[in-house]
């Protein structure tokens, strides 16, 4: 094993540490007293629960080097954590509307799309096969034209548009970013860009790999910790956020949430981001 990665490996283990004790403090929430609804609490810990289950693949991949493949998932904690965060904000009766639309209409509205797709492989089955194997189970998702009619009529094509283009990441930004504490949630495309990229697995996604590759060792590994060291950056601070938005909703002080443990991972992997700075310094023209 590369000393770089041992590197990486140890500052994985100690942000697993910082993650669990953010989940726990977040935890604390799921089924305290409160005057929320049962339902309401039930759906808003998923979207934490579930993110940090990926944050803590995320942290496997780090102290394995599988950095680029690591971006896909971020992407998906990133998206987790804003849903999440825009289920919070708002007066009792916009977060119950929420609510709502978030798991019980789009999860209806997508049956269609499901559905549709689900027939297309369907079809194609030889007459034999569509019974075996994990084949039936596809089939029983192909909805009947009177569902479909019937979820037409409940949702028409405008009203579902809408309100897909109202749970988009791009809009929900927008919307968070009307407050003051939210404005900086603009400089999250970016990211989340380069997560879409890899995705597609487009050219540019493709080039971002050979450009890495490509560079001489020094080059490379200082890329590669400070590749790293972002990324345990990046699902702390959404932990971090996550607790935020907790504390914002149960009208609780916030500002002294940023763990100890925390501040101090950040000071010492800021030493690999200098690192790659300077030696990056040293090779690029601007």
């Amino acid at each position: 094993m590369e000393e770089h990665q041992k590197i990486l490996m140890n500052i994985a283990a100690r942000a697993s540490h910082i993650l669990h004790e953010y989940f726990s403090k977040i935890s604390q929430y799921f089924d305290s007293d409160s005057e929320m609804p049962v339902f309401e609490r039930y759906v808003l810990k998923q979207l934490p629960i579930s993110c940090h289950t990926t944050s803590e693949s995320v942290l496997v991949l780090v102290a394995n080097n599988r950095l680029w493949d690591n971006e896909m998932l971020i992407r998906s904690i990133l998206e987790g954590t804003l849903k999440f965060i825009y289920l919070t904000v708002g007066s009792n009766e916009e977060r119950t509307k929420k609510i709502d639309d978030f798991w019980n209409v789009l999860p209806i509205i997508n049956k269609i799309k499901r559905s549709k797709r689900a027939e297309d492989v369907y079809k194609y089955l030889p007459g034999d096969q569509k019974q075996k194997n994990d084949m039936k189970f596809i089939g029983a998702t192909v909805l009947s034209e009177e569902e479909i009619e019937e979820i037409n009529k409940k949702y028409p094509r405008k009203y579902r548009k809408e309100l897909e283009h109202k749970w988009s990441y791009s809009e929900i930004i927008k919307e968070l970013s009307k407050q003051d504490k939210h404005k900086f949630f603009f400089g999250l495309f970016h990211g989340y860009g380069i997560g879409s990229h890899l995705i597609h697995q487009d050219a540019d996604a493709i080039n971002f790999l050979i450009d890495h590759n490509q560079r001489i060792p020094e080059r490379r590994i200082a890329k590669e910790l400070a590749h790293g060291c972002r990324q345990i950056s990046d699902v702390l601070i959404f932990a971090f956020l996550r607790l935020y938005a907790y504390k914002i909703l149960n009208n609780e002080p916030a500002e002294k949430i940023y763990l100890d443990s925390h501040s101090r991972l950040d000071e010492e992997m800021e030493r690999f981001h200098r690192s790659f700075r300077e030696i990056e310094e040293q090779f690029l023209d601007y």
